[in-house]
């Protein structure tokens, strides 16, 4: 029943079940009784060659009923006492109460045949749960159990369990990477789609991450292990998919506190039954066809089905209630570097200060922002590179969020970030540099200023090109019906409005703080708004904590972004963002057509049941139909299309 085959978490195949060879072994022990029982070829044919008596038959086709309810009965019955002694709603009892009802009036063979059958369709309501999880079972299956480790020159096959962080393996063309690691020997295409979606496999060379689950296609590479099992992105996903399962969505919550009713409203019902036709078979049905199993089902499959379904598409969802909020969001709010933009800005433009040199900025600004995982900063290491400038060992590294890092850099402060993290200083801007600052934002680009001990030393242009997805995401998230798209920023008020008027959001807020966009937020909820926020993971954590769905991109191996964000886009992708929208609509809509089914399906069963129109095993046989229908229901959100 519901307690045994219907918990979370649960990935066997229907036929490798010793369950399912009882339950066959105690159905033919039914049949055979039946047969005995009526005198039907070939029982009739066996008992004539031995010249049994009839009631040597009839003792006979008893024991093989009382058997098989031994063996499909028991489980139910016991599955009953559990549910009342652990206080748990639990619906075995009810058709404990029927089985043993049979029993006590010596409907052996009824008792075998409803035993049989309810076992049966709990294993078939498992199997077809077991579809809902597909998603689930692909990504398991994909996790390699060997690898291939390279000890002094020497490749050595090791259980994928006996691997260490900072051994060396070998991956060939068409082998699976086995753990999270860096590329030390080789370049090859590596084929991202199991985690991300993305279908275009991804070149991989010295120096870059590759990620355990996923495809090495063409090429020979070394790696060197970073992360392992469950600490890999792939186990990451697994945990959190997993863990997902038991999330009880809202509207199943409201079912939850009118549960501790069914019971006793389905034994009234068969009371009733009793009292008003004096049919007891009557109660009994009432009493197999009234438990909600389709009620308690409804959701959780829905839940794995939808989450399974995200995980194949690049969305991780942490839990089902953030599937719900997305759902019901009416505000999408954007961060915009290294989110509406690509995350790879370029120094475009070094505006140095009256006697300084342009290396010597960028050594400086460099020096400090070694360290730094910020997409400006990144794009200030590249420049520096470029120009082959030798970086400066950086002290007392300090980040001012939303303003920019400081450091001591050969016994000096230097700075870098917004004009305001000079302090005074920015009061006292000299008249050159503060023409090229407005320059620099009028076409867009972001300024960074660079200070050695309060002085201003030059300025840093650095630009980001804008997502080709981004206006094409934010007028699907309009078609969907969402009230208000807008851009949170720190940057500054022309940089913001350039971007957002490329991706068609007409709402903007500049210069903003992580506290300030934290406060946008509270602002719009405090208007009965559900926030949706997408940021980069790194700096965006109040926003994201504070959203009803906080968003983060730059996740694929982040750990930042899977500790902070409900949700993580492990490809960068925001173009999902509307199919997981939709995703969670589906399945809100998918959960209460089940509940309402489920109802309507019980309380007509049940009528009927009392109508006399069903036997105790056909009743049986109609109450799981229901359920199968309902799994089967949930199961199609599998294959939801984007």
């Amino acid at each position: 029943m519901i307690g045994r085959f219907s918990r979370p978490g649960v990935y066997r195949e229907l036929l490798q079940q010793a369950e399912f060879l009882r339950v066959i072994i105690a159905g033919i022990l039914a049949l055979l009784s039946f047969l005995l029982d009526r005198g039907i070829y070939p029982a009739s044919a066996i008992t004539h060659s031995f010249n049994l008596s009839e009631d040597t038959i009839a003792t006979i086709a008893m024991v093989f009923a009382l058997a098989s309810v031994t063996i499909n009965g028991l489980p139910i019955i016991w599955g009953g006492i559990k549910g009342l002694v652990q206080r748990k709603l639990n619906v075995d009892e009810l058709v404990s109460l029927a089985i043993i009802a049979c029993l006590v009036r010596g409907d052996f063979l009824e008792a075998a045949f409803v035993s049989f059958v309810m076992m049966l369709g709990a294993l078939i309501e498992e199997a077809a749960s077991n579809s809902a999880r597909k998603s689930i079972q692909s990504l398991i299956g994909i996790a390699p159990q060997t690898a291939t480790v390279l000890i002094n020159g020497r490749a050595i096959t090791k259980p994928i369990n006996e691997v260490k962080v900072g051994e060396i393996l070998l991956v060939k063309p068409g082998e699976r990477i086995p753990v999270d690691a860096v590329v030390r020997k080789g370049s090859s295409a590596v084929d991202e789609s199991s985690i991300t979606g993305e279908a275009i496999p991804c070149e991989k060379t010295m120096g870059d991450k590759v990620y355990a689950g996923t495809l090495n296609q063409n090429g020979v590479v070394e790696i060197e292990t970073t992360k392992v099992g469950e600490n890999t992105t792939l186990g990451k996903v697994i945990k959190l998919v997993s863990e997902a399962e038991a999330h009880r969505p809202q509207v199943v919550r409201l079912v939850d506190r009118y549960a501790r009713w069914f019971t006793p409203v389905i034994l009234s019902c068969a009371g009733l039954a009793w009292l008003i036709t004096g049919d007891v078979d009557r109660a009994i049905t009432v009493l197999i066809v009234g438990c909600p199993c389709a009620l308690v089902l409804a959701a959780p499959t829905a839940t794995v089905a939808t989450i399974g379904r995200a995980a194949r598409a690049g969305i991780l969802i942490k839990q089902g209630q953030f599937i719900e909020e997305s759902a019901r969001a009416d505000v999408v709010l954007f961060d915009k570097t290294g989110t509406l933009t690509q995350g790879s800005p370029r120094v475009d433009n070094i505006i140095p200060a009256a006697g300084v040199d342009d290396k010597e900025v960028l050594t400086l600004a460099a020096s400090v922002e070694k360290n730094s995982t910020h997409p400006f900063a990144r794009a200030v290491l590249k420049a520096a590179n470029y120009a082959r400038v030798t970086l400066i060992k950086a002290e007392e590294v300090y980040t001012s969020i939303g303003l920019g890092v400081q450091a001591w850099v050969g016994g000096k402060q230097i700075q870098i970030g917004s004009v305001y993290i000079g302090g005074e200083s920015a009061m006292t801007f000299p008249v050159e540099l503060r023409r090229s600052l407005d320059s620099i934002k009028e076409r867009g680009a972001t300024p960074l200023v660079v200070y050695r001990d309060k002085v201003p030393m030059g300025i840093i242009s650095v630009s980001d090109q804008v997502r080709s997805s981004s206006a094409k995401t934010v007028s699907m998230l309009k078609e969907l019906g969402i009230r208000q798209v807008g851009v949170l920023s720190g940057d500054h008020e022309k940089s913001v409005r350039i971007v957002a008027g490329s991706v068609g959001a007409k709402n903007t807020w500049s210069e903003m703080k992580p506290q300030d966009k934290h406060n946008i937020i509270k602002d719009f909820q405090a208007s009965g708004n559900v926030v949706m926020f997408v940021g980069d993971g790194i700096n965006d954590a109040p926003a994201l904590a504070s959203a009803n769905v906080g968003i983060a991109m730059g996740a694929f191996g982040t750990d930042v972004a899977l500790d902070t964000a409900d949700i993580a886009l492990m490809n960068d992708d925001i173009s999902k963002i509307p199919f997981l929208i939709s995703l969670g609509r589906r399945m809100n809509m998918i959960i209460k057509f089940n509940l309402a089914f489920g109802l309507i399906f019980n309380a007509a069963a049940v009528l009927a049941s009392g109508g006399g129109f069903l036997t105790p095993i056909m009743g049986a046989v109609v109450h799981n139909i229901g359920s199968v229908i309902v799994v089967l229901c949930s199961a199609s959100m599998a294959f939801t299309k984007e």
